[in-house]
């Protein structure tokens, strides 16, 4: 992932995304170089080279815990409504 984080940034600059929204834990936690856990993280903005970023359950975690899929819907909203899609 270190090796391939210049490429994401470089992709970023092009394509310079209002949100980006980081599936699980893994990504949440290298992008947000945090040590908490993608519970703690999820469902509030946080910011990855200066773009608000939304961590929130990856969709495999969805197909083993269905209950929280309204979770994820509800943090799916967040960025709808931060794009002005809701």
């Amino acid at each position: 992932i270190t090796a391939c984080e210049n490429f994401l940034k470089s992709q970023l600059a092009i394509i310079k995304p209002k949100v980006i929204v980081a599936l699980g834990a893994f990504a949440s936690k290298f992008l947000l170089q945090s040590e908490e856990t993608i519970g703690e993280l999820r469902g509030k903005w946080h910011k990855y080279e200066n773009i608000d970023l939304m961590p929130t359950f990856h969709l495999a975690y969805l197909l083993r815990s269905p209950s929280k899929k309204s979770l994820v819907w509800s943090d799916l909203q967040k960025v709808m409504s931060k794009l002005g899609l809701k």
